[in-house]
């Protein structure tokens, strides 16, 4: 087996690219790989330390991750719920683990394979060509102290994601698994359901001041101030550099003359023209009908009769028939070559002869022609000297950063490195995230993000926005969320008091709902005065109904209820509670699971190949010695 994964691995490793890795960057981060730095380690792998560096760094990562992801969602109590944490640290474990194994299955990533990755990530690219200095930016950004870093830890990554390739693509599968989950996916199913609004239950509901203080009591952590951070910061902008730049006429002549190919206009035509349409494909009796129908037109062009008027008349382009036919104007190769190569070698105020197509029969009457002109010096000085001069003020703020950066490795602070360069320091008041979004030099959703991840005394960080500046923060001051007192929130712990009340009511009445087999939907929704909802046949994706009621939770449990009976729990759903029917089950034809046979077969074999993996990553911890340091890491 293992020389079967050596083989499958080696091969993979010719196809990989960045796409397929970019989480490994996210979870796995960088640092001190061998080492665990002076702290004590958050884990030993058989006596080798975790160190706290490592760590610190992957799991900042993942936080950063999950705060673009969830926004004004994000709090501390949400990644604790999903145990970031230590999922962080287990993914470091098992990639020291796939390291190991893939060294003594003698895998290594082509130095081919590395610089193309690398290449040809979009992030490191600008125009569309690999960009060295944004490369050098970038990879800093990234928390790595060199690109030199950057590419060694993305050959592990290489070789730990082509390991893992090769095991998950080592699955076999058979047709009956491909058909059960075809059947799983492709039935669908009728639900009737009657939804209990909260809000009808409102008006039976009484919360005291004591019961209120009771909820805010049990509920404390949904009443918290809001994360605030203090930053001072400098931004290097292209744009305000620009404004003290010249260039020299020299210069703009120079940029002219070596970009006129650019500024040079083709000949262009107008023309109108009358089309009888063919299908392709049609029989000879059909191209022959049309051939003389516009045969007759022409005649009756020659004859002397408007061309406009017999386009309006006659014409089977719809599109400019009402114009007369008008194609406006067009420059040679915009049309199809038959078309093209006609309308290009008439003198204006020709007919052409009967011209065939793709599309039919066409005359052409070419109206005007724009002889092929060279754009003036005059006409574009301007533009050029604007260009020229940002791009000086580009090359300006990428050289203002780094000398930045070097200024940050020798003075204490920002300030005194800003100082030293005669830069602008600015420094915010305490702000929330909603504040941030109007405050100078955080209003970049990348930097704020950032910022919010970072604690006081961490490195000064210096990232380049999308528009092309370059901000430079630090963290002064860092206020964690802490709960309000009762009295700042009494008036919404009372709504929130009220509307759980009446939500728990509505479950109760959606239960009573379940309970009354011996009537019908109807009866049960002018019983309990609820609206009753029937869905279309709809797949247990969601697919053939996308209606709000119909939620994961809701398709999930259907697909486990026979036809016929009702969900043993009530729904929550955005209407309410749901007391859910399944009216019918309707079956997948043959024809269907033919067309799908290929892509469920992907699925299957991804997810049996996900179980595998999983298998045999358990096996082989097993003959390693994994101790946590559960005090370390529970300081972060």
């Amino acid at each position: 087996m293992l020389e079967s994964m050596r083989n499958q691995a080696q091969s993979w490793l010719a196809k990989v690219m960045l796409t397929g890795i970019a989480l490994s960057f996210v979870l796995w981060g960088v640092g001190d790989y061998f080492f665990g730095g002076g702290a004590e380690p958050v884990a030993t792998i058989n006596g080798k330390p975790v160190g706290s560096t490592e760590f610190y760094q992957a799991y900042e990562r993942q936080l950063g991750a999950y705060r673009s992801m969830l926004g004004k969602n994000y709090s501390k109590e949400l990644v604790n719920s999903m145990n970031v944490k230590g999922n962080t640290l287990q993914t470091i474990i098992n990639r020291r683990v796939m390291l190991n194994v893939a060294h003594e299955l003698g895998l290594a990533a082509p130095e081919s394979v590395l610089l193309s990755t690398v290449r040809n990530n979009p992030s490191f690219q600008s125009a569309g060509a690999f960009d060295p200095k944004r490369y050098q930016i970038l990879t800093r950004n990234m928390g790595f102290g060199s690109a030199q870093d950057y590419e060694n830890d993305l050959r592990l990554n290489i070789v730990v994601d082509a390991l893992q390739k090769a095991i998950v693509g080592s699955v076999q599968i058979s047709d009956s698994e491909i058909r059960d989950r075809f059947n799983h996916d492709y039935e669908q199913r009728v639900l009737a359901a009657i939804i209990v609004d909260p809000v009808t239950q409102m008006d039976h509901v009484k919360i005291s001041d004591e019961q209120a203080k009771a909820w805010y009591e049990t509920h404390k952590n949904n009443y918290q101030s809001l994360l605030r951070i203090k930053v001072n910061a400098v931004e290097i902008n292209p744009r305000d550099l620009a404004q003290e730049m010249s260039v020299d006429e020299s210069e703009i002549r120079a940029a002219y003359d070596s970009r006129k190919s650019e500024f040079a206009e083709p000949e262009q035509r107008k023309a109108s023209h009358i089309l009888m349409k063919v299908a392709k494909g049609s029989s000879e009796d059909v191209y022959a009908a049309a051939r003389k129908k516009i045969e007759s037109v022409q005649a009756r062009i020659k004859a002397g009769e408007d061309f406009a008027k017999l386009a309006k008349e006659v014409s089977d382009d719809i599109s400019n028939a009402g114009k007369g036919g008008d194609l406006g104007w067009f420059k040679a190769g915009m049309m199809v070559p038959e078309f093209d190569q006609v309308v290009f070698s008439m003198d204006k105020g020709d007919v052409s002869d009967v011209v065939e197509t793709q599309f039919g029969f066409h005359l052409i009457y070419l109206t005007d022609v724009r002889p092929a002109r060279q754009t003036p010096y005059a006409d574009v000085k301007g533009k050029l000297r604007d260009e020229l001069i940002q791009a000086r003020a580009n090359d300006e703020a990428y050289r203002l950063s780094q000398d930045l950066d070097n200024a940050l490795g020798m003075e204490d602070s920002l300030k005194s490195a800003a100082e030293s360069l005669d830069l602008k320091v600015f420094t915010s008041d305490l702000v929330n995230m909603d504040d941030a979004e109007v405050t100078p030099l955080l209003s970049d959703v990348e930097i704020r993000s950032k910022a919010f991840a970072t604690l006081p005394g961490q490195a000064v960080e210096i990232a380049e926005t999308g528009d092309g500046r370059f901000i430079a923060f630090e963290v002064t001051d860092r206020q964690e969320p802490d709960v309000l007192p009762y009295e700042k929130v009494a008036r919404k712990v009372l709504a929130d008091a009220r509307l759980d009340a009446a939500n728990n009511k509505a479950r109760e009445l959606a239960d009573t709902i379940r309970a009354s087999k011996d009537k019908s939907l109807d009866e049960l929704a002018q019983q309990y005065g609820q609206a009753k909802y029937i869905s279309k046949p709809v797949r247990s994706n969601g697919v053939g109904d996308q209606a709000t009621w119909l939620t994961k939770d809701v398709l999930n449990k259907v697909f486990m209820t026979a036809s016929g009976a009702w969900l043993n729990q009530s729904m929550n759903v955005p209407q309410g509670y749901a007391a859910v029917r399944i009216e019918k089950a309707v079956e997948s034809s043959d024809e269907e699971f033919a067309k799908q046979k290929a892509n469920i077969a992907k699925q299957v074999q991804q997810a049996k190949g996900a179980v595998r993996f999983a298998r045999w990553m358990a096996s082989v911890r097993e003959g390693y010695e994994v101790v946590t340091n559960e005090k370390e890491l529970a300081r972060y």
